[in-house]
């Protein structure tokens, strides 16, 4: 098994610079790194999204979005917050 080590609690492989800086794919402080912090070249981990986190486990959000009762509340709220700040509420 290959050495890890936890940066802001997310695993990377050993070899990783301590500073992107220093790293073959940053290439300057306006680009930054060309890969993005989600497709880093030395994650030991997949980085998941918070509502990916969420959805763990759920059996409706497996290759798709999920479409449990818990997301449609969430959906709910989303829009009800949406008609609120636009003025009328459609309740």
């Amino acid at each position: 098994m290959s050495k890890t080590k936890v940066i802001d609690g997310i695993r990377y492989h050993a070899d990783r610079p301590d500073s992107c800086r220093a790293c073959y794919f940053y290439k300057n402080r306006k680009i930054g790194c060309i890969l993005g912090k989600e497709n880093c070249y030395y994650l030991a981990e997949v980085v998941k999204t918070e509502q990916e986190k969420k959805c763990e486990g759920c059996c409706y959000a497996k290759g798709q979005p999920c479409v449990s009762a818990c997301c449609y509340k969430d959906l709910d709220k989303w829009l009800q917050e949406g008609r609120k700040k636009a003025g009328g509420s459609h309740e």
